[in-house]
């Protein structure tokens, strides 16, 4: 076999080696891992980033004690600043940490309310600096490094927001008569507080990205099969369960794909076994090409059997990577004479498609992989077939198919 066949290519081309190795100069990975990076920070810290809001709800309130000296309750434009858009930013954040999508919907809903926050600050201490309460404009510093470092915003969110503080607040220094000279020093300030802000918070980040690229390596790793290069068995127990929770929590729909080699035992007797372990190889890298979506999971099951999980998918996208599969498969024009179905090596694949509900298991889902693989046996073979309303009626452990054949 030589170094350009298919079969030759490495069966677990990792994303996440990849990334690692290319690097990421503008602290961003390819989308499927970005997300997947940031809902990772986000559940490791979700602790820590209510405390954070919830402290920043705390001094916004007490500096609206203190400007209440200078910019009394009187001030509609003011009142409405303070109470009706910097405290309900703060609130909106802070709920979204509680909701099942938090995870998916925090970073977009902060990067939106950010920006309206710290303009809501900047405009409080312009109101308060034009009547002659200078002492406060350590509040936008105050803001500009929390935002760096203690909302979850990403390096561009933070510096973005941070900029926008910057230009609202020269322009509404300009726009209350605020002296040149005084509004020239601080300007200077706060472009200061940005820089030495931003590139701590560079280093920091990339910091964090390495070490999640490392870790996920490493787990890896120690969670491939041997033979195959995709994932082992004890991993993908543990994925199926966490990856079916999240899905009953979030209500998106999930596919698995079963894989069996076709005959597989007649090519082991006709090659020998040496033959069969490099035909396993040969499907494992169809598969890994196939499915290549970030998120989507490849491992091995037993024996000739391999699952494919994938999450937040179509039905079209889960019928159509299966069709890939048989194709790829022919493809490699591995000779298997002895197979009742083609001359070459083929797979028959069983498709279960769902939407994970309350009080039903993971195992449910894949006994309709299993019946699905094969109902497209008893079909003919080198076939897919997919099941889906099926999935209503079926009782988990008793097998609706006939396994022989």
């Amino acid at each position: 076999m030589t170094p350009d066949h298919p079969a030759a290519q490495p069966a677990h081309a990792s994303p996440v080696a990849e990334q690692l190795q290319r690097g990421f100069p503008w602290l961003r990975f390819e989308s499927g891992l970005e997300v997947q990076f940031w809902q990772d920070q986000y559940e490791q810290g979700l602790t820590q980033l209510r405390l954070n809001i919830v402290l920043a709800s705390a001094l916004v309130l007490a500096f609206i004690a203190m400007d209440r000296m200078v910019l009394p309750e009187g001030d509609g434009v003011v009142r409405f600043l303070r109470y009706g858009v910097l405290l309900p930013a703060l609130a909106g954040c802070l709920i979204v940490t509680f909701l099942p999508r938090g995870r998916r919907w925090f970073h977009p809903v902060v990067s939106v309310l950010a920006p309206v926050a710290m303009t809501a600050v900047v405009a409080l201490v312009l109101a308060a600096g034009a009547r002659g309460a200078e002492t406060v404009f350590p509040v936008v510093v105050l803001a500009t490094i929390f935002l760096y470092y203690l909302v979850g915003l990403s390096f561009y969110g933070a510096l973005r927001t941070n900029l926008v503080g910057l230009a609202a607040y020269v322009a509404g220094a300009a726009w209350v008569d605020i002296p040149v000279p005084q509004t020239s020093y601080q300007a200077m300030v706060l472009f200061f507080a940005n820089l030495v802000g931003a590139t701590v918070a560079y280093n920091l980040e990339a910091a964090r990205r390495t070490s999640w690229l490392e870790a996920r390596l490493l787990a890896e790793m120690a969670d491939r099969d041997g033979l195959t290069g995709s994932y082992n068995r004890r991993r993908l127990d543990a994925h199926l369960l966490r990856v079916w929770e999240q899905g009953v929590r979030e209500q998106q729909p999930m596919a698995l794909l079963m894989i069996d080699i076709d005959c597989f035992k007649a090519f082991n007797d006709r090659y020998g076994h040496q033959a069969g372990d490099e035909a396993l190889k040969a499907v494992a890298a169809v598969l890994a090409r196939c499915a290549r979506r970030p998120l989507d999971f490849v491992a091995r099951y037993g024996g000739e059997e391999f699952l494919v999980v994938l999450y937040d998918t179509s039905r079209d996208y889960a019928a159509a990577l299966a069709q890939q599969v048989l194709q790829e498969v022919r493809l490699l024009r591995l000779p298997h004479p002895t197979s009742s179905v083609s001359p070459v090596l083929t797979v028959s694949v069983g498709v279960a498609y769902v939407v994970p509900v309350p009080g039903r298991s993971v195992d449910g889902f894949v006994q309709l992989a299993d019946e699905a693989l094969y109902a497209a046996k008893h079909a003919g073979r080198d076939r897919a077939h997919v099941m889906e309303k099926e999935y209503e009626q079926l009782r988990t452990g008793s097998f609706r198919i006939s396994a022989t054949g």
